[in-house]
Order: structure tokens, then C-alpha cells, then sequence
């Protein structure tokens, strides 16, 4: 069974290796990230495909990483959120977004 995985990671890079464990051992389809923090030169860990927010910058605070070979289409939210979403086809199709909310941000 394929599985989505939802991780405030509060730095992509200083968590780098526990985040390919946790794909090893939970082969998971999707993995939604929170305070990504991707510095120049960041790459997804082997296998998956790193979607950002549309026109967002390379530290974005929200990310997906969704495994390859799985069938995507890339939704372009129109916020100014700091927010990446797709459609999966898994054993049913899914809408998956990722959202990050700063401390100071209005709800």
C-alpha cells in the first residue's frame, strides 16, 4: 500500500539522512515537507521528484516529494501561500498540498 507522509522537517539539509531512512523504510509515494529551508544545489533524496511552490523561491518553506514513477500533475495554487500541490494516481487519485504558515501569518 502506498503511503503519504506529512513532516514539519525544519531543514532539509540538516535532516537530509533522516529523511532517506524514513523513505527506505516506509517506501512512501509522497512526502509533504514543511520549513524546508533548501539551500543552492539542494537535490531530492535518490528516487523522488522535488515539486516547490510555483514561483517560489529555492528556500521555499513548503515542498513535495513525490517518489518517481508515480503518475503527477502539478496544481498552480495562484497564492501568495507558501504552498505545493499535485494530483497523484496511486490506487485512487489524490490532490496532495503541502502548506506552511509562519508564525506571524493571518488565518
Amino acid at each position: 500500500m502506498d503511503t503519504v507522509v506529512q513532516w514539519n522537517i525544519r531543514g532539509l539539509r540538516s535532516n537530509f539522512e533522516e529523511l532517506k531512512l524514513l523513505q527506505n523504510r516506509s517506501q512512501s509515494a509522497v512526502v509533504a515537507l514543511q520549513e524546508c529551508r533548501l539551500g543552492e544545489g539542494q537535490v531530492p533524496p535518490r528516487g523522488y521528484t522535488l515539486l516547490l511552490p510555483q514561483g517560489g523561491s529555492l528556500g521555499g518553506e513548503a515542498a513535495l516529494l513525490i517518489r518517481n514513477g508515480t503518475r503527477l500533475s502539478e496544481i498552480d495554487l495562484k497564492t501568495g501561500l507558501h504552498a505545493a500541490a499535485a494530483t497523484i494516481s496511486l490506487e485512487k487519485t489524490l490532490t496532495v498540498c503541502s502548506l506552511y504558515l509562519t508564525p506571524n501569518s493571518p488565518v
